[in-house]
């Protein structure tokens, strides 16, 4: 009995420093794990930090080209926090300063669609105006360069987006810093697609489509009164009103013509 403990006692002592050689393997593997790791993600970081110093101090030199490759090989390496945010910012202003006004509107609608309460969101919504307000003067260019048209007849779909945005900047951020800008713009802008439906009213009344006339007359009224497009179709509404028999309607509009001459 005394030997079979003996040799019980021999192979217990035989296994164990195999047993503390595993652990110490596994522990050491465990800990240069840890610690790579570690290093990894700090090596990361930082060069997240400066290669976004980098992509900035392009922007700020005017190097937008540059700086747009660099912050979009940021964007693609760390599509998280803390630099997402700041990122759409500067790449919204350097495809802006580039005259790439479908990119930048492409990471507008980005930023909005993530950022919606956004502190800096009355710059993204005055970009937003801006970018609009050039892509019509764009539209307006070939429109009037290529089938003749004047600048005031091709579809203001952009000049729309541009009114939306810097009225939204007027009515939500009364203390915005772009407050007084977009108050002028929107009267640029107000003018601008008054002019269009009012040749578009002119359009109807060409080919005696009264009706039309009068409707989209009481929309300049409704959306872009106090404007000289909107009291010159109220010559157009009164000859409607006329010619389709609706003549106390022909002499209301008459007294607002004679009231605000």
């Amino acid at each position: 009995m005394m030997k079979i403990n003996n040799k019980n006692n021999q192979k217990i002592k035989f296994i164990k420093p195999y047993i503390l050689l595993s652990s110490i393997l596994i522990i050491n593997i465990f800990s240069t794990s840890f610690l790579m790791a570690k290093s990894h993600h700090k090596i990361k970081h930082q060069n997240s930090s400066d290669l976004y110093k980098s992509a900035h101090d392009k922007l700020l030199h005017n190097n937008y080209t540059e700086s747009i490759q660099k912050l979009l090989r940021l964007n693609n390496l760390h599509p998280f926090e803390p630099y997402p945010q700041q990122i759409y910012l500067d790449l919204i202003y350097a495809y802006y300063k580039l005259h790439d006004f479908q990119s930048a509107n492409n990471f507008i609608q980005r930023f909005l669609s993530s950022y919606p309460n956004h502190k800096n969101l009355d710059y993204v919504l005055y970009m937003q105006g801006l970018i609009n307000m050039n892509l019509d003067k764009n539209n307006s260019y070939f429109a009037h360069k290529y089938w003749h048209k004047s600048w005031f007849k091709h579809n203001p779909s952009y000049a729309n987006i541009a009114f939306h945005s810097f009225s939204k900047i007027i009515q939500n951020h009364p203390n915005s810093q772009y407050y007084i800008d977009a108050y002028k713009r929107l009267i640029i802008l107000k003018n601008r697609i008054a002019n269009y439906e009012l040749a578009i009213i002119k359009f109807y009344d060409q080919r005696n489509s009264y009706i039309s006339v009068i409707l989209r007359s009481e929309r300049m009224l409704r959306y872009f009164p106090n404007t000289p497009a909107t009291y010159e179709a109220l010559y157009y509404m009164k000859r409607a009103y006329q010619k389709v028999s609706l003549l106390d309607q022909s002499n209301i509009v008459n007294k607002i013509i004679s009231e605000n001459k």
